[in-house]
């Protein structure tokens, strides 16, 4: 730049006229390094003439603020294609792959969502309806739960929908005759407001089952609604797992007086209308992210802790705010226009 190349100069000027030491208090307050200084008046001794020397390396294609747009655009997103990156920016899929990558972002591939039957696309646009109408209205919080599987490492990061995790250490690979891979189980509920307190336990492949349902993770519900929604109208919209709709399930969420969506206005099989499908594929990135891998399960159950504290609010935020728009588009145009 024209303007560091005038104060080289400038520096240059003032050589043989003042010493070392009052050419740097001259330019204590200008835009020009200490080791710019000594650097410049280091060539005046061997005769050189100031010039802007050529950086290194490649140049880069973005300006610092379209690369912080860039990421932006990227951070926390599920789904983002590279491809449409690439073209708002007017540069490569690989120059997007490489930026993501060198700032530590993860890029989730957008699966397609599952196959509906006949009965479900009939269905699915009517309950989307009832949650707008009834159960989401007047401006009520919503709180999601859900849970996940995480094993010793994962080794690809597909995003929405999809829990594909290979466990590698050796100790794993020569178990051979287990019948299932250590894994660890992951319990929590999240709204616009936070993320609950988590059950994390090792797993064998068993699912929660009912009673693991009300004794161990509506506990946790119940403490969250009441440290972070003591005042406001909610409704919790739990998926529609056999544990989650059994009878004893009900009858203690209406003892606790937590209202929930009915099952029969429970729409089925939509996972891109609930975030905390998303939710799963960022926590995962970060459990993971630079290829991560636990030992035991010890390990792997205190890195899920932590990166769970780490975890910003903005991100359930954003996720919980798309809900509604995106019921109304699956209500107006059915589940196959949300991908």
């Amino acid at each position: 730049m024209s303007y560091k190349l005038d104060l080289r100069k400038s520096v240059a000027n003032c050589f043989g006229q003042l010493s070392t030491n009052e050419i740097l208090r001259v330019f204590k307050n200008k835009p020009i390094s200490r080791r710019t200084i000594y650097r410049v008046l280091k060539d005046c001794q061997e005769g050189k003439e100031p010039e802007n020397k050529k950086i290194p390396g490649r140049p880069s294609k973005l300006t610092a603020r379209t690369t912080k747009s860039l990421l932006s655009s990227a951070k926390n997103k599920i789904g983002q294609s590279t491809r449409r990156l690439s073209r708002k920016f007017g540069i490569s899929k690989s120059t997007v792959h490489r930026i993501l990558k060198k700032n530590n972002i993860c890029y989730h591939k957008c699966k397609q969502p599952p196959k509906y039957t006949p009965r479900q696309l009939e269905i699915i646009p009517k309950c989307c309806r009832a949650l707008r109408d009834k159960h989401f209205a007047n401006g009520k919080f919503i709180i999601l739960d859900d849970e996940s599987y995480f094993t010793f490492a994962h080794n690809e990061l597909n995003g929405n929908y999809t829990d594909n995790i290979e466990a590698t250490p050796d100790d794993v690979k020569d178990a051979g005759d287990a019948k299932f891979e250590p894994k660890v189980l992951v319990w929590l509920a999240i709204s616009s407001k936070g993320v609950s307190a988590p059950l994390i336990r090792p797993n064998g492949g068993q699912a929660i089952n009912s009673d693991t349902y009300i004794s161990q993770c509506l506990p946790k519900l119940k403490q969250f609604i009441e440290n972070h929604h003591a005042r406001d109208e909610i409704m919790f919209w739990p998926n529609l797992a056999s544990s989650h709709y059994a009878k004893k399930t009900l009858n203690w969420l209406t003892e606790q007086n937590i209202p929930f969506v009915p099952k029969e206005d429970n729409p089925p099989n939509i996972p891109q209308a609930r975030p905390i499908e998303d939710f799963w594929s960022v926590l995962k990135c970060k459990v993971y992210e630079k290829g991560w891998e636990a030992q035991n399960e010890q390990q792997l159950m205190g890195r899920i802790e932590r990166k769970l504290t780490e975890m910003d609010v903005s991100v359930c935020q954003n996720m919980i705010l798309n809900v509604r728009s995106i019921l109304r588009k699956i209500e107006d145009n059915g589940p196959l226009s949300v991908i």
